[in-house]
């Protein structure tokens, strides 16, 4: 199977099944139809086998069937974060050689002042009636074009699972987005495992949660079309409001959800999640950070009938492991487990030696398998994945054959000497009980943490009192600075970046300072 397959089965066996509830909703019979006026329009406008099509809409129908179309021409999506500085869409465009953009007529705009536009030949905007002027000659469709294309299904140029289906753009280490290159057997194998795990079916409604660059989305969008699912769309307003994201999961009978645990904090902090409740709801997946046991306690009380599963992976593997939280973990339990291999996958934990460790000892995740990517888009070439792929994640196995995660290999420091995981000091932060969320850096030798809490009452010198009790003294920040918010990445995750260099740069407007009298 590959992707563009998934739609039309159940377009001629449930052709009024509704696939995409948004501010627009499609039918399975309306979206296939969409998705091939689309393939041939793009194909009429010259679109060649393997050409990169950017995709940069808000969440929506027509994106999806954008994304849909772009395959079953021959294509590549490459879905683009709406909220990302002109800057590093121009590297993205560059990088990927994008020919063919589907775009919501602001962002074009934005894209012009900033000189975006080269080396892209097609735009296709999401709405409007106006073609607006570019600087350089260029072909822009507007909306009724694709719905005006023939609805015929075209002849798939591709023909193998294997072939490339889309590309990833996530932070590199290096500063410079790095292209994730996922084939349609990738993407199917988690889909179809998920699917199963949860026995995902017709009558489930899905929350499109996450913004579609971000790797949880290929749950929200093909798991649910490959089971005639329904994809409720949470659009980009209402996921930064905690009551909103309630309201949206109450009116619209979503019962399975996935998405970073801050989502879900947020609902529990803004939007009275343990009063109100979320019966609706039958499977929660979370995957993207740590989930701190005080929030996962409450957040598993306050929605008690449905499944807790945590997903772990990179984006350069989709999902390779998997735990079921079967209850509220106890209050002193400092993690939950990531679980065990998942999607055939295999896993192995090496030392720098790349000796296998024992049971118990900490090491680096390897993974081999089919989720793992081709390989890197680097500047028009395929950079092929390695065989086993190295994650940079640290982690141990426990007796009974459980993985728990330690942080990252790039978050070890040396601090005077003494080797320092910032996750693990993070870890302890987030457990205390006056404290929302923390970070925690190495900044010229010594341990900085911004933390924000959760009360009135945190000081800093209860909570240095609270990690003398569980860390040794060299893990203990020397400096804590309580603040009122962490800057977010569009995925919903704590931005580390930002929040590093706001402290470095004393930036007070990224992170504002609580100063003492208004604890």
């Amino acid at each position: 199977m590959r992707l563009d397959q998934l739609v039309s089965p159940w377009a001629k066996s449930s052709p009024h099944q509704v696939a995409v509830d948004g501010n627009e909703v499609f039918t399975y019979a309306e979206l296939d139809q969409l998705a091939n006026c689309f393939a041939n329009l793009i194909l009429a406008s010259g679109l060649q086998l393997g050409d990169r099509v950017g995709i940069h809409l808000p969440r929506s129908g027509r994106a999806i069937a954008a994304m849909l179309g772009t395959v079953r021409a021959g294509g590549i999506y490459v879905p683009l974060d709406p909220g990302s500085p002109p800057a590093r869409m121009q590297l993205i465009v560059r990088d990927c050689g994008l020919r063919h953009v589907v775009i919501a007529p602001h962002l074009l705009n934005s894209w012009i002042a900033a000189s975006v536009c080269e080396p892209v030949e097609h735009y296709f905007l999401s709405e409007g009636t106006n073609s607006p002027e570019l600087p350089q000659p260029c072909r822009v469709h507007l909306w009724f074009e694709v719905v005006e294309s023939s609805p015929n299904l075209p002849g798939s140029p591709g023909e193998s699972p294997d072939d490339l289906a889309y590309i990833l753009y996530t932070s590199g280490s290096t500063g410079v987005p790095k292209g994730v290159m996922i084939s349609h057997r990738n993407a199917l194998v988690f889909v179809n495992w998920a699917a199963e795990q949860i026995s995902l079916g017709q009558t489930d409604r899905v929350a499109s949660v996450a913004p579609f660059h971000f790797d949880l989305s290929v749950f929200d969008i093909w798991a649910s079309l490959s089971r005639g699912a329904t994809i409720v769309i949470v659009d980009e307003v209402t996921v930064i409001s905690g009551s909103r994201m309630l309201d949206r999961i109450h009116e619209k009978s979503i019962n399975v959800w996935y998405s970073v645990p801050s989502a879900l904090v947020l609902m529990l902090e803004n939007g009275a999640l343990a009063e109100r409740g979320a019966a609706s709801l039958r499977v929660v997946f979370f995957a993207g950070e740590v989930f701190p046991i005080k929030y996962l306690r409450r957040t598993m009380t306050a929605i008690s009938n449905a499944r807790f599963l945590n997903l772990f992976g990179p984006t350069e593997t989709n999902v390779c492991l998997a735990y079921e939280v079967k209850s509220p973990p106890p209050v002193d339990a400092t993690a939950v487990p990531i679980g065990t291999a998942s999607c055939d996958d295999v896993i192995s934990i090496l030392d720098a030696e790349g000796h296998a460790v024992a049971d118990g000892e900490v090491g680096e995740l390897f993974v081999d398998g089919p989720t793992v990517m081709l390989g890197y888009w680097d500047a028009g070439r395929r950079t092929l994945a390695k065989h086993p792929y190295a994650t940079g994640d640290l982690v141990s196995r426990r007796d009974d054959g459980q993985l728990m995660y330690h942080g990252r290999r790039d978050h070890m420091v040396k601090v005077h000497g003494y080797r320092v995981e910032l996750g693990e000091v993070e870890t302890t932060l987030n457990g205390h009980p006056g404290i929302q969320e923390a970070l925690a850096f190495a900044i010229d030798q010594q341990l900085v943490a911004v933390a924000v809490p959760a009360g009135p009452s945190l000081s800093v010198l209860d909570v240095k009192r609270y990690c003398a009790t569980r860390l040794p003294k060299y893990m203990i920040p020397s400096d804590i600075r309580l603040v009122e918010r962490l800057p977010r990445t569009s995925s919903g995750k704590a931005d580390r970046v930002r929040a590093r260099t706001a402290l470095v740069e004393s930036d007070v407007s990224t992170l504002k300072p609580i100063r003492p009298a208004q604890l």
